[in-house]
């Protein structure tokens, strides 16, 4: 549609309108009705007719589709790097403490003796598959929308295969219809960051418990500390406390969002603007949580001492015992319940002595 001469005159059009924006000159006005109209708008004013034939082939609909699908592929990328600070600042402490006990828990009770370093990489295993996620999703909408307009294609644009090709995507999409009306790129990619929000607070969680008075595990660096205002002796584990806390708003967006999806007629409707309100907060809260976390995690220490102290209280080798007998063709049922009355007795000797 353009020869080259006019091709080169809208490029630099709009080039000089992307700087000129950048610097204030210019801004939109009441008669704008998004930043389409208010780009062609400009280039208009400067190149006039010449300036209406970048719309050719388009629809809001086919570009607000692809300007969603190049913008969540990058931060999945940039997130992705994120996460892989985590994951470094995890296996760092956990090459620490490859011999380093302590106790193990299942309902948050004690368990069996650990190794810290397999605790903590236990954390850094869950969010290798969100990185795995993010992989899975970039591969999964490696297709181009644009050529779609509308919804049902364009007579003009008939090789929107090239155009896929420059913008990085191996293919056009197959369906013109679900190019504009689909969202799950939008829906995966927040539950994707849910997840990450989630697997972190657990570990924050764990944190915030580590941290305290009767606990004693860890201490946290004074960066990712903060005291109370009232009380002087105060270390609060804020980072962790926060991450925490967040985690529960990337939870409501997707929430939210699948809400929103649940009665979408095909194809486009303006009820899908409000992905970018969850999706803007969602990538804000991951941006600020991940560099936190990140240094929290590589600058906490651990008490070694304390942690071995702690690992066989609570009866935590019963298992051990239990075992032991099986070795000596004890059945394991009769093995377990040997075992619990022993753990019983010693219990109440316990009990008795202490009084």
């Amino acid at each position: 549609m353009l020869d080259d001469a006019e091709f080169t005159a809208i490029r630099a059009a709009l080039d000089l309108i992307e700087a000129d924006i950048a610097a204030g000159r210019e801004t939109p006005i009441a008669g704008d009705e998004d930043v389409h109209t208010f780009l062609e708008r400009l280039l208009m004013a400067r190149l006039g007719a010449l300036g209406g034939k970048l719309r050719a082939g388009r629809s809001r609909n086919d570009q607000t589709a692809n300007n969603t699908r190049l913008y969540l592929r990058r931060m999945a990328r940039e997130l992705s790097a994120g996460i892989i600070a985590v994951e470094d600042a995890i296996r760092s402490q956990a090459a620490k403490h490859v011999e380093t006990v302590m106790p193990g828990f299942t309902h948050l009770q004690p368990a069996q003796p650990i190794v810290l370093g397999h605790h903590l990489m236990a954390h850094a295993q869950s969010l290798l598959r969100d990185l795995q996620r993010f992989a899975d999703f970039d591969r999964r909408f490696d297709r181009s929308p644009l050529g779609a307009a509308a919804l049902a294609g364009s007579g003009i644009v008939n090789r929107p295969d090239l155009c896929a090709i420059e913008l990085g995507y191996s293919a056009a999409a197959e369906n013109s219809i679900d190019s504009v009306a689909a969202r799950d790129i939008v829906a995966e990619f927040l539950f994707i960051s849910s997840l990450v929000a989630v697997d972190l607070s657990r570990l924050a969680e764990e944190i915030c418990i580590w941290s305290s008075k009767q606990f004693s595990w860890v201490r946290l660096h004074d960066s990712y500390s903060t005291g109370s205002s009232i009380m002087p002796q105060k270390k609060n584990p804020d980072i962790a406390e926060l991450t925490r806390g967040m985690s529960g708003t990337l939870i409501g967006n997707i929430a939210g969002f699948l809400a929103t999806m649940k009665a979408m007629p095909l194809a486009y409707n303006r009820d899908l603007a409000e992905d970018k309100r969850a999706l803007f907060e969602t990538i804000d809260v991951l941006q600020l949580i991940l560099p936190a976390f990140a240094g929290m995690a590589e600058t906490m220490e651990f008490d070694v001492e304390k942690l071995a102290y702690e690992a066989p209280r609570g009866f935590t080798l019963a298992t051990e015992v239990a075992d032991w007998l099986v070795r000596q063709n004890v059945p394991f049922a009769e093995a377990h319940e040997i075992t619990g009355a022993s753990c019983a007795i010693a219990r109440n000797r316990a009990t008795i002595s202490q009084a």
